[in-house]
């Protein structure tokens, strides 16, 4: 089981977690998000199905205008050879997809009997979390309208 430290919660600042690109190049949370509003869904596994689901809602609202002006940052865990699998799925310019290494538990989501907890993150554009969405069953770890109640 690996350790967790505490859940952002509404109204705090989302840590500055450590992720990888693609291509393997370090890079922070911070840089990525960079001053937007940001949805930021941590995936249980790259290959998991339900939150590979999550991820097509994501694109589908972004290609729909859904959310307009907001960066849309998709984290797996694992290395840059996950996060380039998952980013197969995304159409380039819709979203970006890192990896967070060994697990996610620098934002709280840890591992429960071998299952990787995941979850969605909304952040104002000061890194400020405007909703905290997260499960051990990655059915309940996104929630389209909760996303947009967040932005409206």
């Amino acid at each position: 089981m690996s350790a967790t430290i505490a859940l952002p919660t509404t109204g705090s600042t989302m840590p500055d977690v450590a992720v990888t690109t693609t291509s393997g190049d370090p890079v922070r949370l911070a840089e990525v998000v960079a001053g937007s509003r940001s949805v930021v869904f941590f995936m249980r596994s790259s290959g998991c199905a339900i939150c590979l689901g999550h991820v097509a809602t994501l694109v589908k609202m972004v290609q729909g205008g859904e959310l307009e002006g907001v960066r849309v940052i998709i984290i797996t865990p694992g290395d840059a050879s996950d996060a380039a699998k998952v980013a197969t799925r995304v159409p380039a310019g819709v979203a970006t997809v890192y990896a967070s290494g060994i697990d996610h538990s620098a934002v709280g989501l840890g591992t429960f009997l071998t299952i990787q907890h995941s979850g969605t993150f909304v952040l104002a554009a000061d890194g400020t979390v405007l909703t905290v969405r997260t499960a051990t069953i990655p059915t309940g770890s996104f929630s389209r309208d909760e996303v947009l109640a967040a932005l409206a």
